[in-house]
């Protein structure tokens, strides 16, 4: 299935949306979606759905079932960001609000220009901001195809963005070096441990970004060396939420966002995953396993016009 098609049968609302709390269940039907309760649901159909999960039991229950599904689900798993009501709702609406034919023009321009690059890309903007990202003989890369496989589980993100990962090890993919201007900033923990041994630090950093003027990140060998809000040396609220654990405070991702109806609609004070398709630049920390992810977005730097 292509994922236009997906796309358009979730907005004519013939598309089920799998969901696992009733305050979802609620919302969605009043609009007049197709909803199914996640333990109502067999994943022995051969059918494409699209979860959003907001617990996580049923986060842990999805990413077993991924090894076993003959369902397509494509999933927005708000439980890693914020699972209110109120995101939830955002993050749906800023789902449907996108263009996604034009997103994924973007994103296959800009996996090209990936791949026509010798040795690195040099990114800058007009605020200062002035990045060297050398790139391995071997990309890891998010996903670049439009078509849905049966039976493969997809995050919906993947195809508002086109993405590099450090997954296999540090600089495996990337390596930058420079300083990045950004306008706001996303988080994930993927259990509750690491979300509630880091919810002061990240509650804290994602209002005063969001309530700043001016914030920059600076890198030295693939790792942030400075974290400066309104001039104030804010590193140190990073260097306490336990980064040794994984990949201490180095690059795990370089994305560039496609979603171009985001510029003007965008909320920096709701922590969705809606919002690094920002049509633009991401950079993110961490894993979400051990410490948070965090990604630190521009709307400056485009690797790629529309």
């Amino acid at each position: 299935m292509d994922i236009r098609y997906f796309y358009q049968t979730l907005i004519a609302k013939e598309m089920p949306i799998l969901v696992d709390r009733d305050p979802v269940n609620t919302y969605l039907r009043e609009q007049g979606y197709q909803t199914i309760l996640f333990d109502d649901y067999d994943f022995t159909r051969k059918q494409a759905v699209f979860a959003i999960i907001s617990d996580y039991h049923y986060h842990d229950r999805l990413i077993e079932l991924s090894q076993t599904s003959e369902s397509t689900v494509v999933h927005l798993l708000a439980v890693r960001y914020d699972p209110s009501l109120k995101a939830i709702a955002y993050s749906f609406e800023q789902l449907l609000s996108g263009n996604l034919e034009q997103a994924l023009g973007l994103r296959a321009k800009a996996y090209d220009k990936i791949a026509e690059a010798e040795e690195a890309l040099y990114l800058s903007d007009l605020r200062g901001s002035k990045l060297k990202c050398y790139l391995s003989e071997s990309l890891e890369v998010l996903n670049t195809t439009d078509e849905l496989n049966s039976g493969w589980f997809y995050s919906i993100a993947e195809f508002w963005e086109s993405s590099l990962v450090n997954i296999k090890g540090n600089k495996s993919s990337f390596s930058v070096e420079g300083t990045f201007f950004f306008d706001g900033i996303i988080y994930a923990c993927a259990n509750p441990v690491v979300r509630d041994g880091n919810r002061e630090a990240l509650t804290y950093l994602l209002n005063r970004v969001a309530s700043s003027e001016e914030k920059y990140v600076e890198f030295e060998d693939n790792a942030i060396t400075r974290l400066v809000i309104d001039g104030r040396d804010e590193t140190s609220i990073l260097l306490n939420m336990n980064y040794e654990l994984e990949r201490n405070l180095t690059l795990t991702e370089i994305g560039f966002g496609c979603n171009t109806a985001l510029v003007k609609n965008i909320d920096w004070q709701v922590n969705s995953l809606m919002n690094q398709g920002m049509y633009g630049m991401h950079l993110g920390i961490g894993m979400a396993q051990k410490c948070p992810y965090i990604d630190f977005i521009s709307q400056t730097i485009k690797l790629v016009e529309d």
